[in-house]
């Protein structure tokens, strides 16, 4: 009883402890280091483990840390500040340690544009804990923290000191071993993405100055192709064209049966035969679909893609569009990021969370009613976790034990595998769904289907789960996508394509930059805009 008394007392003081703003500062940057940077170390400790070259980083970091606490803490800003940025490293380091995710511009885009379903999915317990061990208890220590000011002239004079024996010595330590010191800071840059909060701040910072960047720009929509026009043969050949593009979430190629995969996660989709080609070395233009989604409609490739111009330039849907199709989005997620915003779109989920098997309701009902040039995209859910669980009804269950939880560190690699490739077979039954409403439709229509995913997912591979890597440190199991096309022989008669052309070409390497101008080819549209050598069907067409 005199313990929880005295516990109550102590609680009750106003502050716990008296310390002057330069001993606070140096106290936050140790506890920056030591609380929130365990995996950054750990990377550099993988590229070079010696002993001496990490201490000397760590003192470096700590006194670069006192340099911009210096910076930022005073008498007004020092504990506001040095809370929220407890919270901030507290719930980047829980996403870092679990997931073993690094953090960029590209992973905050994929942060803003979350909705709240995938936001739940990520909450639970474990993050309740960490956030309340290393966010809530460091920050209650900092509010009872008595942090002693002098005069305003004075804490600039320590303030200054203290920023110049840092950059001094800190200069100094490289210096002595500025040859190892570049040539590690120049072969491991993408280590910056590991360290907190650099890491997040940088992104931030990076985002912000694009966003500014951007405002001042016109924002009147950009159009290309205008000159889009159908070829003869598509305008008049009896029967209207049907193009229907399935965009999945987060399906890697690795785990396709029908690249060899030794699961048949790809069993509903083989009563269809030699009408399914299967390209096998696919890569995405980006690890989130913050990124890939408006990238896979641009004209522009990867290396040249801007997130921001793609909310007003023109893609693949408007160039159709004013080719004479009539397009049509149709999405189980929310958003199409801007991509849909100039033609018909529908979200059909009004829950939490739906199944993709919602995406072929009143399918088959529309389009027998337009009876027009049509071209389709069904946005998928697809395989986005971590809830893997949560992608399909308990009767699809094909591959067992499950992951039952989004704590994937915690369940076994056969587990999350098994729960993983049961998402790709439910899709596969969908997309088989779909394709069987397109042969039904063969009287009105000349149908094809294309499927491609946003980009792939890491599920415990060098212990690195989920998506939205930095792409230059993203495996590969993240980039590599897989890419399905169906078509029947009416088709390739009537429009000169190869079937057999084309599946010499399965094991050939495309990427995403491919797909607007293949469906331009395929689709039968000329514009300037169109580039045959990026094409990936125009070699096959007779």
């Amino acid at each position: 009883m005199a313990v929880i008394a005295r516990l109550k007392n102590l609680i009750s003081e106003r502050y716990f402890w008296k310390m002057n703003s330069l001993g606070f500062n140096a106290f936050y940057s140790l506890l920056t280091l030591i609380l929130f940077n365990k995996i950054f170390f750990e990377k550099v400790w993988a590229v070079n483990p010696d002993v001496l070259f990490v201490s000397l980083m760590a003192a470096v970091l700590f006194l670069l840390l006192n340099v911009a606490c210096a910076l930022l803490f005073w008498r007004r800003t020092a504990k506001p500040l040095a809370i929220i940025f407890t919270f901030l490293n507290a719930f980047v380091f829980y996403f870092m340690f679990v997931y073993h995710t690094a953090v960029d511009k590209v992973m905050l885009l994929n942060v803003l544009e979350t909705d709240v379903q995938e936001v739940k999915a990520l909450l639970n317990w474990d993050l309740f804990l960490i956030v309340g061990l290393l966010g809530v208890l460091p920050s209650f220590l900092i509010y009872k923290t008595d942090i002693v000011f002098g005069s305003g002239r004075a804490e600039v004079v320590k303030k200054v000191a203290v920023v110049l024996s840092a950059v001094v010595v800190s200069a100094a330590v490289i210096g002595l071993g500025y040859k190892d010191a570049a040539q590690f800071l120049r072969n491991n840059k993408p280590l910056k993405y590991y360290l907190i909060p650099a890491n997040y701040v940088g992104a931030v910072i990076s985002v912000a100055k694009n966003k500014i960047r951007e405002a001042g720009k016109p924002k009147e929509t950009l159009k290309i192709g205008e000159d889009a026009a159908l070829y003869p043969i598509w305008q008049d050949n009896g029967k209207k064209n049907l193009f229907v593009f399935v965009v999945g979430e987060t399906a890697r190629a690795a785990n396709f049966s029908l690249n060899g995969y030794k699961k048949p996660t790809n069993a509903p989709l083989e009563k269809f035969g030699n009408d399914i080609l299967s390209f096998r070395d696919v890569s995405s233009c980006g690890t989130s679909t913050a990124i890939a989604l408006p990238c896979l409609f641009s004209h522009k490739g990867r290396k040249n893609f801007s997130k921001s111009q793609s909310y007003y330039t023109e893609n693949l849907l408007d160039v159709a569009q004013r080719a004479g199709y009539k397009v049509w989005w149709r999405g189980n997620v929310t958003g199409c990021k801007g991509i849909c915003s100039r033609v018909e779109s529908e979200i059909l989920c009004k829950e939490d969370t739906c199944y993709d098997d919602i995406l072929a309701q009143g399918l088959k009902e529309r389009l027998l009613k337009e009876n027009k040039d049509m071209f389709v995209v069904l946005h998928q859910l697809g395989s986005h976790g971590p809830t893997y669980y949560k992608r399909y009804p308990e009767t699809e269950s094909v591959f067992t034990p499950n992951c039952g939880t989004e704590r994937l560190d915690k369940c076994s690699r056969e587990e999350i595998l098994n729960v993983y490739d049961n998402t790709l077979h439910y899709t596969s039954k969908n997309l088989a769904e779909v394709i069987e409403i397109l042969q039904s439709l063969k009287d009105q229509y000349n149908p094809v289907l294309l499927y491609i995913s946003d980009h792939g997912e890491s599920l415990g591979e060098n212990n690195i789960y989920l998506h939205a890597a930095p792409y230059a440190l993203a495996p590969k199991e993240q980039t590599h996508v897989p890419l399905v096309l169906w078509f029947d022989d009416e088709f390739a008669a009537k429009f000169k394509l190869d079937r057999e052309c084309l599946r010499k070409k399965l094991g050939n390497n495309y990427s995403q930059d491919n797909i607007f101008h293949s469906f331009l080819g395929l689709m039968g549209i000329k514009t300037k805009v169109y580039d045959k050598n990026l094409d990936i069907f125009s070699d096959c067409r007779l």
